[in-house]
């Protein structure tokens, strides 16, 4: 479940650490308001504050166009090779290009407190490949992604869904069916992530289904072409998961671009 390789951010060495207290003693303390220089902060302390320091998505890089431009046009180039399932899951996490998911945040009043994702996240017999956890003002809630093969089409001549959207669709009936017979293997697995000496909040405890979103990633913007007034009205009746094709991280990850939080 950890998201980064090369630290972990459960410690801070003795220089992050000192630097991370010569920027906290610039902070004004005054008796009304207290100015926060968090974006100062070193890299691993801004991890390390979090309730999940490995598994933290970091507001900062959202400020780092060029990054961002890089990302979304080595995306493009891997789509436009025909890639299967396996090599966009490879290509995100080898990469830790995560702001490709963390792009749907945008549809989701949540996020914005504290933002979180945890890959192939074991709900008990299942995998799910990504796990989004974010904090808003009612509390932590949680989306669960599956991604499906990106070349296959996604709509039959009919318009009804072609086998990436139906396989993507069943599996989030699997996982809706596993979180209720057994939530509190979950409890189990954020434990794991969770900060050192820090509880998990009573969201992470609690079977609470209005907390639980589910998303399904599958095919292109190109195979909605096969009749797009009715392929898009079928995606936005869909009841049991958002619905998206691979090109739309594209466009939500670069709308991230200055964006102060997720």
């Amino acid at each position: 479940m950890k998201l980064y390789k090369n630290k972990d951010y459960t410690v801070l060495s003795e220089e992050e650490m000192n630097l991370y207290e010569e920027v906290k003693k610039t902070e004004n303390k005054g008796r009304f308001r207290r100015s926060n220089k968090f974006r100062e902060y070193p890299k691993a302390a801004r991890h390390y504050k979090h309730l999940f320091p490995n598994n933290y998505l970091d507001i900062v890089e959202l400020g780092d166009i060029g990054k961002i431009n890089d990302i979304c046009n080595e995306y493009e180039v891997l789509l436009s090779s025909n890639p299967g399932e396996r090599e966009m899951l490879n290509f995100i996490n080898n990469n830790e290009y995560y702001l490709l998911i963390a792009s749907l945040f945008k549809f989701y009043n949540f996020g914005h407190h504290g933002a979180f994702l945890f890959k192939e996240f074991n709900i008990g017999g299942h995998v799910v490949d990504y796990l989004l956890v974010g904090k808003g003002s009612g509390g932590y809630e949680f989306v669960f992604i599956e991604l499906e093969d990106p070349s296959n089409p996604s709509f039959m001549a009919n318009c009804h869904y072609a086998e990436s959207y139906r396989k993507g669709l069943n599996q989030v009936r699997d996982w809706k069916s596993a979180l209720n017979r057994n939530f509190s293997y979950l409890s189990n697995e954020f434990r794991r992530a969770t900060k050192p000496g820090v509880a998990l909040p009573e969201e992470f405890l609690e079977n609470d289904e209005g907390r639980r979103h589910y998303v399904v990633i599958a095919g292109r913007r190109k195979h909605y072409e096969v009749n797009p007034r009715k392929t898009y009205e079928v995606r936005r009746n869909e009841s049991l998961a958002r619905i998206f094709h691979y090109d739309n991280l594209i466009d939500y990850t670069k709308e991230l671009i200055g964006k102060k939080t997720f």
